[in-house]
């Protein structure tokens, strides 16, 4: 069975994401459907593709597994092993004790929504329509059955107990080590390809490259994205 695959995104992120989907078919021993979406409801907080997790189930009609990853990310192995993490005791398998830095800052012990394995049967009561309308802005006053966006996203609303850990090298902050499977470019200002004093900026140079000599970025889309000010100008040397 093909493995659908949701990747959060906006228009600012084509290039990243067509990396991400490059690796992603890099590493896949099995078909994959890679199925970039782009969110459908008001911005709370966040990126502009905050909310589009939570409509996975929806998206996969509440039937099977899939995964959701942000398009900021690279993958390193075969993702179909990621989806086989998830047990039948849980409904969703993510990071919780990751690793790496956003910012300045060492990345927070909290459910990480960023990269998640989703049991779409077990989910059915994420429905869109529903599931948003109590959530607001972090700095609004609660009234009563209001959720701050912060709280949200990081599943404080969920029944804990139907969550599992998975190993912290399926989410890897801004870091590149031996044992990383996945790693997440989550700090906006400082991604790679928007500033270039990001410390893997020359890695992702090199996946870029490779994904342009492969087919999976034309050159003319990646010199519209560095005139848009999606990519930073220094990248087009990538096409030397």
């Amino acid at each position: 069975m093909t493995l659908n695959i949701y990747i959060g995104t906006e228009d600012n992120q084509l290039i990243p994401q067509k990396v991400l989907m490059y690796s992603i078919k890099k590493f896949a021993k099995d078909k994959v459907n890679l199925i970039p979406c782009k969110q459908e409801v008001d911005r709370v907080g966040g990126t502009n593709f905050g909310f589009v997790r939570f409509f996975v189930p929806s998206y996969n009609k509440f039937k099977g597994i899939a995964i959701y990853i942000d398009a900021d990310q690279l993958v390193f192995d075969d993702i179909s092993k990621l989806a086989e993490m998830l047990d039948n005791k849980h409904s969703i398998a993510l990071v919780n004790n990751a690793e790496g830095n956003f910012g300045k800052k060492p990345v927070g012990k909290i459910n990480q929504t960023s990269v998640m394995v989703l049991n779409c049967e077990k989910l059915k009561e994420w429905i869109p329509d529903v599931l948003f309308k109590n959530v607001v802005s972090n700095k609004a006053d609660l009234l009563n059955g209001q959720i701050h966006y912060k709280n949200f996203m990081k599943l404080d609303w969920f029944d804990q107990s139907q969550i599992q850990s998975i190993a912290p090298e399926w989410n890897h902050f801004n870091i590149v080590k031996k044992n990383t499977k996945l790693t997440h470019f989550s700090h906006v200002r400082s991604q790679p390809w928007r500033n270039p004093s990001h410390p893997l900026t020359g890695f992702w140079r090199q996946w870029l490259i490779e994904a342009i000599r492969n087919g999976e970025i034309g050159r003319f889309e990646l010199l519209l994205e560095i005139w848009k000010g999606h990519v930073d100008k220094k990248f087009w040397r990538c096409l030397l």
